[in-house]
């Protein structure tokens, strides 16, 4: 698990990377407004392609971890609910193209979402079988390499569609060219599955998805409240792109541990079925431990040099954004926490849990948005994904600590405050070029590191772990059926 965790880690920074390298392009390309629409119709294609991409694809991994001989027959069946699922979305979202685009208060975006109704046969595919049968076998290494073949196809696609001039239009379809390219590989990899016996049956695989993909939509969506909520009120075309660029740099927490979530489910799964109560929680602790160790000074840098990250990635027109990118990217970090271990309570088989915890939050957080928007502008929104992202994390944290007994020890969370707190002072106190950021940010975590050594929290197990999950060598062991 620890091994797939790196793979899939690793390809959800490539994965990251590619989309803020086609995000920073098409903001320079472009400029504010085209690249806000762009930003708004991107959002609207991932919260409906959330329906194809989460439900049954993890309700696939989930009975296919538990028992893998039931793998033949989950595909069989998981396949052809799949395609179903995917032709009536795809004739909804394009028949309602230009009402979604009247609540939006734009109608220029109709075609834009048309257009991106395509993307959701690819993506229904591509995900069934990489974050599905790939998922569910455990066989981490080969569904990372897909992700990292999707990452750089979306980049060459992407840059050629708008180069030759198709603009807003030619991104779009870059997306959907993508998706399809995606799935033939996904499948290639997976290789030849025999038919078993052992069946679940269809009513299981759905009855776990249906809670599965309205938290997984409804996730996405909390996400992006605080955008629609800019884009609807009007606070300007502009501000619109300023923001998208602040919501796309926090989001780089979400993909990151998105590869910690997606390990974690399964073994979670398989652990819990057999009734390992150790074995879960020694996921949980490690895991949460690390998660914490990389994710608190990484907030905390990132709001300390928020005007220099924007003007290094954006570009200088973009540092109007700088204030709310100080505040949303803790917004993001708790959102991510929460859901890490919203995946390890669905692993756990308590789907509905996590979709009683996330109603709420979407009301709280579009009354937050709504409120403080209008008066507050872009640190309205900011402030309202914050807030919210960080009872969603406090109610996630106390399901997890009463029911699996495990979180994160109280010593470890506070040397890792201490040491984050330390760096994030000194970078509040040392002005340089955008330039040399990456330099500045690589120091400060070296500090960082040293500090949690002489703290004695990073301790020389943890190298030793390390080591063992590094080689690269055995990149496809991650293939392997063992736990």
């Amino acid at each position: 698990m620890g091994r797939g965790t790196l793979y899939l880690m690793f390809a959800n920074s490539i994965l990251f990377l590619s989309g803020y390298v086609i995000h920073f392009g098409l903001g320079r390309y472009l400029g504010p407004v085209d690249y806000g629409t762009f930003g708004v119709v991107l959002s609207l294609m991932t919260t409906i392609n959330f329906f194809v991409t989460s439900g049954i694809p993890m309700s696939a991994s989930k009975y296919i971890a538990e028992d893998y001989s039931r793998a033949g027959s989950v595909i069989k069946d998981a396949n052809r609910i799949q395609l179903l699922f995917c032709f009536t979305l795809f004739s909804l979202y394009f028949g309602l193209a230009e009402v979604i685009a009247n609540l939006l208060n734009d109608l220029s975006l109709t075609p834009y979402i048309r257009i991106s109704a395509l993307a959701i046969p690819g993506y229904a595919l591509y995900s069934i079988y990489s974050a599905g049968y790939l998922n569910g076998l455990r066989k981490f290494g080969r569904q990372a390499m897909s992700s990292i073949g999707v990452s750089i196809t979306r980049i060459i696609a992407v840059s050629i569609l708008v180069v030759v001039g198709f603009g807003v239009n030619g991104a779009i379809m870059g997306y959907v060219a993508t998706a399809l390219i995606g799935f033939l590989l996904a499948w290639r990899l997976l290789g030849q599955i025999d038919q078993s016996e052992v069946n679940p049956g269809w009513r299981r695989l759905v009855g776990f998805s249906i809670p599965a993909t309205l938290f997984s939509v409804t996730f996405f969506f909390l996400m992006s409240i605080d955008l629609y909520v800019v884009k609807a009120i009007g606070v300007g075309e502009a501000e619109v792109g300023y923001y998208t660029s602040a919501t796309t740099i926090s989001k780089l927490t979400y993909f990151l541990f998105a590869g910690l979530a997606t390990s974690l489910f399964p073994s979670v799964s398989r652990s819990t079925s057999s009734n390992n109560a150790e074995l879960t929680n020694s996921y949980i602790r490690e895991s949460m431990r690390y998660m914490f160790m990389l994710l608190i000074p990484g907030l905390l840098l990132i709001s300390a040099t928020s005007t220099e990250l924007l003007t290094l990635v954006y570009s200088s027109r973009y540092v109007s954004a700088a204030s709310s990118l100080s505040i949303l990217a803790f917004g993001l970090g708790f959102l991510s926490i929460f859901f890490v271990l919203s995946n390890v309570i669905m692993g756990s088989d308590k789907p509905w849990i996590v979709l009683m915890m996330i109603l709420p939050l979407v009301a709280f957080d579009i009354g937050l948005n709504v409120f403080l928007v209008p008066r507050f502008g872009l640190l309205g929104a900011a402030w309202a994904t914050t807030v919210t992202g960080f009872f969603g994390m406090g109610v996630s944290s106390l399901y997890v600590i009463r029911r699996l007994g495990a979180l994160v020890a109280l010593k470890s969370l506070g040397r890792i405050c201490l040491a984050s707190l330390i760096i994030y002072f000194i970078a509040l106190q040392i002005p340089l070029s955008p330039l040399w950021l990456p330099l500045l940010y690589i120091a400060l975590f070296g500090l960082y590191m040293g500090i949690l050594w002489l703290t004695m929290e990073l301790k020389r197990d943890d190298l030793a772990t390390f080591k063992r999950l590094v080689p690269l060598g055995r990149f496809n062991d991650g293939a392997s059926l063992s736990p």
